[in-house]
């Protein structure tokens, strides 16, 4: 599937990974509908890249359905004459917010309340807009000798894959694990599913603000960088053949 005069969602697209997916497929020629909770972020990226090929309909929170409706009402009014490709699913967190308490000796271990938010955002928020983004795609006539209708892309992590930190490494273990599942109901539909599952990247997310630091990649022997990210990303949106399947995109790390 091309990207040229294609619309396609990035969510988290303000910040990190999902902010040079953005700039990547601009600089693709394709258009970009960025859904963020950070309003100032958004509207400077909106603004750098020219409001043409990258639209920020204001503060949507991934967890809630009415504004995400909403954010995607907007952005498909705005590019009411490009069909849209599909979505990047990029927002996320590591660590719940600091009032939200642990259990247990000094609270360093995972509480409920701790493990709820963290899947709320990583799991279902990935989900709700997966959801309202295929449900557009269904709408869409389909493209080319396949009869392609979009992709859907998530962000797993190798900390879900490989089983570490309770609440992130679970919740990204189920968006790891939503791949395949999603893309055998949207198969018949034409649509793909796939999760890249990134190592640690050189992005804002590294700073959680603890004394947690992640380690190099084994080759080459440094954080990823967010271009080696989104460059995966169109790689998969333009080769049919990714589907259903998870990317791991470490360097060799194992966590």
């Amino acid at each position: 599937m091309k990207i040229e005069n294609r619309l396609y969602i990035v969510t988290g697209g303000a910040s990190g990974l999902g902010k040079q997916t953005v700039k990547s497929l601009v600089a693709l020629r394709g258009y970009v509908g960025i859904i963020d909770i950070n309003i100032e972020a958004g509207n400077e990226l909106m603004k750098e890249l020219d409001e043409k090929h990258a639209y920020f309909p204001g503060k949507a929170d991934v967890t809630s359905e009415a504004q995400i409706e909403n954010a995607l009402e907007k952005i498909m009014t705005h590019y009411k004459d490009c069909p849209l490709g599909g979505a990047i699913l990029c927002s996320g967190v590591v660590l719940p917010p600091s009032h939200i308490k642990g259990y247990g000796p000094e609270n360093k271990l995972t509480s409920y309340q701790q493990f709820k938010h963290i899947i709320d955002i990583n799991l279902l928020g990935t989900y709700n807009v997966a959801q309202k983004v295929g449900d557009l795609l269904l709408k869409n006539q389909p493209f080319g000798d396949d009869g392609e209708r979009g992709i859907i892309i998530t962000t797993s992590s190798i900390i879900g894959l490989d089983g570490a930190i309770v609440g992130y490494g679970t919740s990204k273990a189920a968006v790891a694990g939503l791949a395949l599942p999603l893309a055998r109901e949207l198969s018949e539909f034409g649509i793909r599913s796939i999760s890249i599952a990134p190592g640690p990247f050189d992005t804002p997310i590294l700073d959680t603000g603890t004394d947690m630091k992640a380690p190099p990649c084994l080759f080459p022997s440094r954080y990823g960088q967010p271009n080696e990210f989104s460059d995966t990303v169109i790689h998969a949106i333009i080769n049919p053949m990714f589907n259903g399947s998870v990317i791991r995109l470490d360097g060799g790390l194992r966590a």
